[in-house]
């Protein structure tokens, strides 16, 4: 290549350059985004809703109409979350006003749609006569619903948020001379996400593992494969293969309870996501249960059809689901006017053990700081009831249980190895 055809090839990038070199100096100067966006929101003067109109104005002119970036620009501020739920409603639905509680109180029929993702199942699955529905004593407010506005409260310094994860990876057959029974493999994760004072959040306490679920009684040994691919052997009596998924939800929610139970033996303030009831040790333990999903009524109908009117960061009175359990419900978010009523709403679970006192303290306290934790519409598709430190460790459960289709890879070489082994 000659010179002049070196030229002619750089000639576009060094014409590029000159022209951005130009644009850059003839800018306008002035405050930019960041600047005008921190003095709208520390202007006292106006309300949240009117510094949301005048940013949605100020955006729209700088080519920030969309959702994500618009709340990617309040996050890099460190704005509230309340007031990044303002701006959501605002960016969404050009400040429409949510008029459900009108419509309810008038009597009208309300149309909702679930903020879970579709793959994640219902939020709300009790059905209106459900058989399982129990009618659970109010114990506080002398037997009446009422709703709770607690006062601010600081987060607790040591706190802990524990879930876990699971799937079915392969589904199994053997097959003798007697029939075909099923089974499945799966893994398993469980851990913890630590917020210690003004420490990072970090990841604790982790656990992944794997078993081959055999049903009829059946025990089959897996030979492990290159890559850290092994199973253990497990066997349940009966012969449905949903019975070996529960065997395997079993293993995970085992795990949970362990790690839990670990860590408020050293007080750690726990937060395990899902119900108390797999928590061996509750009596008078720091440990707060946190369901998402309400698949039955828990209070007497006048009661329970009150719930929904719950606003963001109130709580019902507490009401004795066992001998050793207290529950209420609590307004953690807003997910947004096309929802139904129940969206946002979350039952806790305090050990009765530690006295009626004490729970109705601590039933206050999480009303007040749990709401900070709600997750974003943007980020989680089961917003805003499931926490944000929970769902960064499911995802990083989901990373450590590896790949999906290499799962299933490891699977299909075990079986190849050992029917080959059989023949021998």
């Amino acid at each position: 290549m000659g010179a002049m055809d070196v030229a002619l090839v750089l000639l576009p990038a060094v014409l590029m350059g000159i022209w951005s070199l130009v644009w850059l100096l003839l800018l306008p100067r002035g405050p930019g985004p960041w600047r005008i966006t921190h003095e709208i929101i520390s202007c006292k003067e106006l309300s949240d809703e009117d510094a949301v109109r005048w940013l949605l104005r100020y955006y729209r002119t700088l080519d920030y109409p969309s959702r994500g970036s618009l709340l990617g620009l309040l996050e890099k501020h460190m704005m509230s979350r309340a007031f990044v739920d303002v701006v959501v409603g605002f960016a969404d639905y050009g400040g429409v006003t949510d008029q459900r509680d009108a419509r309810r109180g008038a009597g009208r029929p309300i149309l909702g749609v679930e903020p879970f993702d579709a793959g994640y199942g219902g939020g709300f699955q009790a059905p209106r006569d459900s058989p399982e529905a129990m009618a659970c004593e109010l114990v506080e407010d002398g037997g009446v619903f009422r709703r709770h506005a607690p006062p601010a409260a600081a987060r607790p310094r040591r706190l802990a948020f524990v879930d876990g994860t699971m799937r079915v990876e392969a589904r199994l057959t053997r097959t003798d001379r007697h029939g075909t029974v099923t089974g499945l493999a799966g893994s398993w994760g469980a851990g913890a996400v630590l917020a210690d004072g003004s420490q990072p959040l970090r990841f604790d306490r982790i656990v992944i593992d794997r078993a081959a679920i055999f049903t009829a009684g059946e025990r089959v040994e897996l030979p492990p494969q290159p890559g850290g691919w092994e199973w253990e052997a497990d066997s349940i009596t009966g012969t449905e293969l949903e019975a070996a998924g529960d065997r395997l939800r079993r293993r995970m929610r085992d795990i949970e309870a362990e790690i839990a139970e670990g860590l408020a033996a050293q007080e750690w303030l726990t937060v395990i996501d899902g119900p108390l009831h797999n928590i061996r040790r509750t009596r008078a333990l720091p440990v707060i249960g946190y369901v998402k999903t309400h698949h039955r009524p828990m209070l007497a109908a006048a009661a329970w059809q009150q719930v929904p009117d719950l606003q963001l960061g109130e709580r019902s009175g507490l009401f004795a689901m066992r001998d050793d359990l207290y529950g209420c419900y609590l307004r953690v978010g807003r997910p947004g006017p096309w929802a139904g009523p129940w969206a946002g709403v979350v039952r806790l679970e305090v050990p009765a053990g530690v006295g009626l006192q004490i729970a109705q303290q601590s039933a206050d306290a999480a009303a007040s700081w749990l709401p900070a934790y709600s997750s974003a519409h943007h980020r989680d598709p089961r917003a805003p009831v499931n926490m944000a430190p929970v769902a960064g460790l499911e995802r990083h459960l989901h990373r450590l249980q590896g790949d999906r289709r290499l799962a299933l890879r490891a699977v299909r070489a075990a079986v190849l190895e050992l029917n080959e082994a059989d023949r021998l």
